[in-house]
């Protein structure tokens, strides 16, 4: 009985001492433990931000193709266009591109990829998937300069679909910018209208949109109105563009050698 009453005091020593000594080992142990548990979240910091860089790098990847897809589709809609437009003719077409543009000077004028070698002409009509672009002015063997519908020097002449009347459209030395000239005060114009190239002058072919009437101011007084035209083409998002050959070249020597022949075998 002293035999087990000693054992029951000692174990209850021991419990007593191992109680008050837990806080102790406690706070022996918890710097390895915060260490490990902080090397723990360290590491599943750094994987989740190699995770996620690479997740940025794969979401930028798929953007940037993305953007090109969308410019495919947008040079797709413009070529569709382009080919549109050129059914209305029955001559020669040839697709160009726009190498160089410079809308910054008083010449408003773009460089495109075709010259001589392609069989282009001064004076050669130009359109973009819109509607007239310009003419060309100057040629290469391998380039040649388009003189834009907007350069003060340009001139067109149209006609208003709506009501068939015949007018001069002048490049107003401003992108997208046009003045419809020479009508009369008290002409029935109406903004909105939709001019397009009436093939007077042998120039440009019949029927291409050349633009829109945007502002009318009619001065008392004055003979005629203060008309502005923004252009149908749309020069700073042309990339491609579209050169047109005449169905039945028209030639004044020809032309005069006929008149003189038949003026000639008449009695």
């Amino acid at each position: 009985m002293i035999a087990d009453h000693k054992g029951q005091h000692v174990s209850f020593v021991r419990q007593a001492i191992g109680t008050a000594l837990s806080p102790v080992v406690y706070l022996a142990q918890a710097p390895n433990a915060f260490f490990n548990w902080f090397s723990d979240v360290i590491t599943e910091r750094e994987t989740l931000m190699r995770e996620n860089k690479s997740l940025k790098d794969e979401l930028f990847l798929q953007q940037t193709q993305v953007q090109k897809l969308v410019a495919l589709e947008a040079e797709n809609a413009r070529l569709r266009n382009l080919l549109g437009a050129a059914r209305k003719t029955r001559g020669k077409r040839l697709v160009a591109e726009i190498i160089n543009v410079d809308f910054a000077s008083a010449a408003q004028q773009v460089m495109i990829n075709r010259g001589t070698e392609d069989g282009a002409f001064i004076g050669q009509a130009v359109l973009d998937a819109y509607g007239v672009l310009g003419q060309v002015v100057d040629v290469s063997q391998y380039t040649s300069r388009v003189l834009l519908l907007t350069d003060a020097r340009h001139a067109i002449p149209v006609r208003i679909e709506r009501t068939g009347f015949n007018a001069i459209v002048e490049g107003a030395g401003a992108l997208n910018r046009l003045k419809l000239r020479y009508v009369p005060d008290n002409a029935d114009v109406r903004e909105g209208d939709l001019l397009v190239s009436s093939g007077l002058g042998q120039r440009f072919p019949d029927g291409y949109p050349v633009g829109q009437i945007d502002t009318i101011r009619r001065n008392t007084g004055e003979s005629y109105a203060d008309i502005t035209v923004l252009t149908a083409a749309r020069m700073e998002h042309s990339g491609e563009v579209m050169l047109l050959w005449p169905a039945e070249p028209w030639q004044p020597g020809e032309y005069g050698k006929d008149s003189a022949e038949q003026t000639e075998a008449k009695p």
